[in-house]
């Protein structure tokens, strides 16, 4: 049975979802369920992308979703990895190749999952299946299904995103934004006859960086901490000699309710507008990604559930797991002095990074969240 779940992991990790071409993998999926009596839709986005939502029922009782994402980041060079990157290659018991971690062991856990309880028929309610595309740049397959009613009735959502150690309840919002900063070309000896689009772009980078630093520590989360700020991406210029007539950057903001994405905007908006009439430069600022905070209870009887159940396998706790790490990462880690896991306990948590439920609340707001899957 082992290997069976192994070869499926295998099968999803050499299907290349890199930002796109999801389909081939919810086609695989689609199969898959099939082969074990579940039928599934599939719900086209694009040419090559499409989310699959499959349900098995069991009498009356609540509505639990199992949701992961099949799309992957980018591999980037393939010729500096040590191994193909879709070649799902297995080397002491560990498999590698992109979107092993994050987040295909997951979702072919979900799936195995799946499949196991429409055999035993081991619940009471409805499990519903999500699989989305797109969640790596702007969670299209999520707000896509959220939109359609998918959400509605929906008590509870397990996430497998890699979060082994313990169990994400809540996270911050992202916000991606860009300024774009427009001047007049001119040679650089006679600059006079120009007006230079980087320079205006870095005193608005500056005093943007400056206010929400300040900003945010006037505001704190008591679950989710501060919003935090980060340029991540600069672009400009065409040659050295010539004064740059455009130029952009591009930023993050991780974010709590009390400083949400819309006011990090305002503030961005602010700075812009007051430079624009001061100084005549030419500024302004296009939201990418505008994804909210994630607030769930704790106490909820899905992450208590999955706390009492991962604390009861010796190779889920966070000792065991760590050791793995450093093993195969070569760390160094002082396992005893690792904060918040002293007790060697799987327990509730936040984190920073977004998820599907970032749009999944958007359409039920009561749902209550546990992130917790593999890697």
């Amino acid at each position: 049975m082992e290997e069976k779940y192994i070869k499926i992991l295998s099968d999803i990790v050499k299907i290349n979802t890199e930002n796109g071409n999801e389909k081939e993998l919810a086609l695989y999926l689609k199969k898959l369920l099939e082969d074990n009596g579940i039928s599934s839709e599939l719900i086209e986005f694009s040419d090559d992308r499409a989310s699959l939502v499959a349900e098995i029922s069991n009498g009356d009782g609540p509505v639990l979703a199992l949701a992961g994402h099949m799309d992957v980041v980018s591999a980037g060079d393939e010729n500096e990895w040590k191994y193909p990157p879709f070649d799902a290659h297995i080397e002491d018991n560990v498999m590698w190749g992109r979107g092993t971690s994050d987040m295909k062991a997951g979702l072919a856990a979900l799936v195995i999952a799946f499949i196991e309880m429409k055999k035993s028929k081991n619940f009471k309610g409805k499990l519903r299946l999500i699989a989305t595309v797109g969640e790596e740049v702007g969670q299209y397959g999520a707000g896509q299904i959220t939109d359609q009613g998918y959400l509605d009735d929906v008590d509870s959502v397990i996430i497998a995103e890699p979060c082994s150690v313990a169990i994400a309840f809540a996270h911050k919002g992202s916000l991606n934004y860009k300024v774009r900063s427009k001047g007049v070309e001119a040679h650089s000896s006679t600059p006079e006859l120009g007006s230079n689009a980087i320079e205006h772009l870095l005193e608005a980078m500056v005093e943007i960086k400056n206010t929400i630093e300040e900003k945010s520590k006037e505001v704190h989360n008591e679950i989710l901490g501060q919003t935090f700020h980060n340029i991540t991406l600069v672009k400009g210029g065409s040659q050295v000699n010539s004064l740059p007539s455009y130029a952009e950057f591009e930023a993050n903001a991780r974010t709590i309710p009390e400083f949400d994405n819309k006011r990090v905007i305002e503030e961005v908006e602010k700075v812009l507008k007051k430079l624009n009439e001061e100084k005549g430069y030419d500024l302004k600022v296009e939201v990418t990604a505008d994804l909210p905070a994630v607030e769930t209870n704790p106490e909820s009887r899905l992450v208590q559930t999955v706390s009492e159940l991962a604390n009861q396998h010796p190779k889920l706790k966070p000792k065991y797991l760590f050791e793995q790490m450093n093993e195969i990462l070569g760390g160094k880690m002082d396992l005893d002095k690792i904060e918040g896991f002293e007790d060697n306990r799987v327990k509730p948590i936040v984190i920073s990074g977004t998820t599907d439920c970032a749009q999944f609340i958007k359409g039920n707001k009561d749902i209550n969240l546990a992130v917790y899957g593999p890697g």
